[in-house]
């Protein structure tokens, strides 16, 4: 447990987490509402919406590419502060747009993804900069639920928010706190983590067939965290509408639990082997739609999320530990980005046919079929523990000969 909390002590990690989890509140609290905004603003259905969206959380993996490369070579720190940058004029051009037209919305949109696709990548690679051995696991841990704390603490506010100033009033508001999130890392962080002269002996290449096999085999169960986005705000809407006004306690409990669930899970399996780590998590996460299946009740709808975090917590921020060891010195932000690739595919797919499944089985008006919608999508999901379970014995030799090589450090 010492490892877990002697992480704190280094400035530099600190502000990394202080900046994830700000950015944190900044993108959980306006992604979930995107999808409304637009509607309200520009007359859009479910359907352009939807494409619209998947235009943005694509744009966000598919930009981490350029992203990453850019971290590696400016830094962390610097390019921390571009990406930060680029997000709130991002935001702020988002805002402006409801009294110009939907191609400056786009344009926001644009440029929020540019900054986020540098962000992401950066802040795992500035954590592999202040970790080394043991820490490596409760690093990551601690970022992913930091993240997550961050969300919880604005879809507790958000409610209250929106009863102020509607969604124009939280949008406006998480853009002051993204430029004050920018301006306080510009003044106070100072890039002085571990240095890697030589590349590490650790790590294998990221084209690894077994590691390409690997990451692509999660787009399933990643898909199913996009539908979160996707799909959950509008079924609340329309299936559970004494539900509708407390939408965001959804995602700040699925955060409260991830930010509560990560570092304890990954405390207690930290000796635990990837692959079965892997398998149970996914599991849990796909089973979890069994319970939007159920008849329509604000407590199966909460049990859903439950089970679905916990089932997150296992899987998640070990599968970033497990990336960002497998790249050469230097080049975490460029192997963080590949890695990636897979979600870019899987959000882009979700958002394309996304507002046609809720058209069809979830109607704002008529006979809806709720089931049939969550039950073809937990049959989707269910591949990923499945074919991670199939070909397990082939893709742990390599996975423990890194595992091997890491414990040695």
């Amino acid at each position: 447990m010492k490892s877990f909390l002697d992480l704190f002590r280094h400035p530099g990690f600190v502000l990394v987490n202080l900046a994830n989890l700000l950015e944190g509140v900044c993108y959980f609290g306006m992604v979930p509402l995107l999808i409304a905004f637009l509607q309200r603003h520009f007359a859009c259905d479910d359907i352009l919406a939807g494409w619209i969206l998947s235009y943005y959380v694509g744009l966000v993996t598919l930009l981490m590419f350029p992203g990453g490369a850019l971290c590696d070579r400016l830094g962390s720190r610097r390019a921390l502060i571009v990406a930060l940058g680029l997000v709130g004029l991002g935001r702020t051009v988002l805002i402006c747009s409801t009294g110009w037209g939907l191609g400056w919305a786009l344009l926001g949109l644009t440029l929020m993804a540019s900054g986020t696709g540098i962000f992401q990548p950066c802040v795992y690679a500035a954590v592999k900069e202040y970790t080394r051995g043991e820490q490596a696991a409760p690093g990551y841990s601690w970022l992913y639920a930091l993240m997550n704390l961050g969300s919880v603490v604005w879809f507790l506010l958000s409610p209250g928010v929106r009863g102020w100033g509607d969604i124009e009033g939280v949008y406006t508001l998480l853009t002051l706190v993204t430029w004050c999130n920018g301006a306080f890392q510009w003044l106070f962080f100072r890039q002085s983590g571990y240095r890697e002269i030589e590349p590490s002996s650790a790590g294998v290449s990221v084209w690894n067939l077994r590691f390409l096999v690997f990451i692509w085999l999660l787009v399933p169960i990643r898909s199913l965290v996009a539908h979160l986005t996707y799909t959950l705000p509008s079924a609340v809407f329309r299936t559970y509408p004494g539900f509708a006004d407390r939408l965001e306690y959804c995602f700040s409990l699925n955060n409260f639990l991830l930010f509560l669930g990560t570092p304890l899970l990954t405390y207690l399996t930290l000796r635990w082997e990837l692959m079965s780590l892997m398998i149970m998590g996914s599991l849990v996460s796909a089973l979890s739609l069994v319970f939007l299946m159920l008849p329509a009740q604000t407590s199966w709808l909460l049990l859903f999320v439950v089970v679905f975090s916990l089932g997150e917590a296992v899987w998640q921020s070990r599968f970033f530990e497990y990336v960002a060891h497998q790249a050469p010195a230097g080049k975490v932000g460029a192997a963080m980005s590949f890695a990636n690739f897979p979600w870019f595919v899987a959000k882009t797919a979700v958002g394309s046919y996304s507002g046609w499944m809720l058209q069809r089985f979830i109607p704002p008006q008529g006979a809806q079929r709720p089931d049939i919608l969550w039950g073809t999508y937990l049959l989707a999901a269910l591949l990923t523990p499945l074919s991670l379970f199939l070909l397990r014995g082939w893709l742990t030799q390599g996975l423990r000969a890194t595992e091997t090589e890491l414990s040695a450090q």
